[in-house]
């Protein structure tokens, strides 16, 4: 008998123990879904970006016209430029600091890429570089080739797309474009 008081006993112990060492995996899970840690705030809506970018469109029209004389700055962020030596292409460290000034001037948090004939200025980012989103302006002469055009809201249309690692994209002005990248 005493025996088996004392199987009993350790086994009770034992599950004790599994399920306190399961407790931290459970509470990070419940954080993670809760607070969702790497989504962020949701984008802005469209109606406040489209009046950001009429504030601002002079401030845009004038980074637009200081990436085509620096065709070879191809990524800017607030921490980094791309190729990372950017003087090793002709730009100085004060040019690249006018540039961080008048993306802040303008809203854009997370600086632009510059490929090809399209400049993509990231206003706000959700989730990890991996599996999140982006909206921001575009300055192109036509759509993305892999954007899906849309005429109304973006967020409309992403939250009646099946398909969630899509590009939208909206005309808001001659050569600029409202852009959702959930890609």
């Amino acid at each position: 008998m005493a025996a088996g008081r004392t199987i009993t006993r350790v086994l009770i112990l034992w599950v004790a123990l599994l399920a306190m060492s399961a407790l931290p995996a459970a509470g990070m899970f419940a954080w993670l879904v809760i607070a969702d840690p790497f989504g962020g705030s949701p984008h802005p809506a469209d109606k406040a970006m489209l009046a950001q970018f009429q504030e601002k469109r002079e401030s845009l029209e004038q980074l637009v016209r200081m990436i085509a004389e620096d065709a070879k700055l191809v990524r800017l962020a607030p921490d980094f430029p791309r190729p990372e030596d950017a003087g090793s292409v002709g730009i100085a460290p004060d040019r690249i600091a006018a540039y961080r000034r008048l993306c802040a001037k303008a809203g854009i948090a997370h600086g632009f890429s510059h490929y090809g004939d399209a400049i993509q200025f990231i206003v706000h980012t959700r989730g990890l570089a991996i599996s999140g989103s982006a909206k921001g302006f575009v300055f192109a002469p036509k759509a993305d080739a892999d954007a899906t055009e849309v005429e109304g809201d973006l967020d409309a249309a992403a939250a009646s797309s099946k398909d969630k690692d899509v590009l939208f994209e909206r005309r808001i002005a001659d050569s600029w474009w409202l852009e959702l990248d959930m890609r």
